[in-house]
């Protein structure tokens, strides 16, 4: 368990794999092994009128934020390099951009329940961060999609690190024991 400012209602994995394959549904995505991230910012920005993003110098945030969503207006912004490393299939660029989205999805268009922490250790299915980090794993890497895979094989077919498909297939496997 973690100390954190903030705290958001408890969401499994389960449940947060349900709403990557339904965004994945909604996109008429659902049997794409790779998921086209990048374009998703454009898309989101013509469906939500709450949606917008910003591609910034890398300068304009701090080094250890690569990009940032703020869940009152529904901006993400997203340092250059990442992005133009996203475009360049770049995996773990392309997980960041994933990441953000997900923040957008569960707390600006799902309305997850956010709440202030002020005394109590959080559980990992209450921690934003986990939920986006979660969520993004999932909506890159489809379990349905990648069941008969190595993570090797994985990373290279959809578009992600070795570490993050090294970890999802983990997840996986668990799963069937």
């Amino acid at each position: 368990m973690s100390r954190q400012n903030y705290s958001v209602e408890c969401k499994s994995r389960k449940q947060l794999r349900f709403l990557a394959e339904k965004v994945r549904e909604i996109l008429d995505l659902s049997d794409r092994v790779m998921f086209p991230i990048v374009g998703l910012l454009d898309v989101f920005s013509k469906t939500f009128d709450n949606f917008s993003y910003e591609i910034v110098e890398d300068d304009q945030l701090p080094d250890d934020i690569h990009a940032e969503t703020d869940i009152m207006s529904g901006h993400v912004t997203i340092k250059q390099s990442v992005y133009d490393g996203a475009c360049e299939g770049n995996g773990r660029d392309r997980m960041t951009i994933a990441h953000e989205i997900c923040h957008y999805i569960t707390l600006c268009t799902l309305g997850f329940r956010v709440q202030r922490n002020f005394r109590k250790e959080i559980r990992p299915c209450e921690d934003p961060e986990w939920q986006a980090k979660c969520m993004a794993g999932e909506l890159m890497i489809s379990k349905r999609l990648t069941k008969n895979m190595d993570p090797l094989e994985i990373a290279e077919a959809c578009g992600v690190s070795f570490d993050a498909a090294r970890y999802q297939y983990g997840i996986f496997r668990s799963e069937e024991e």
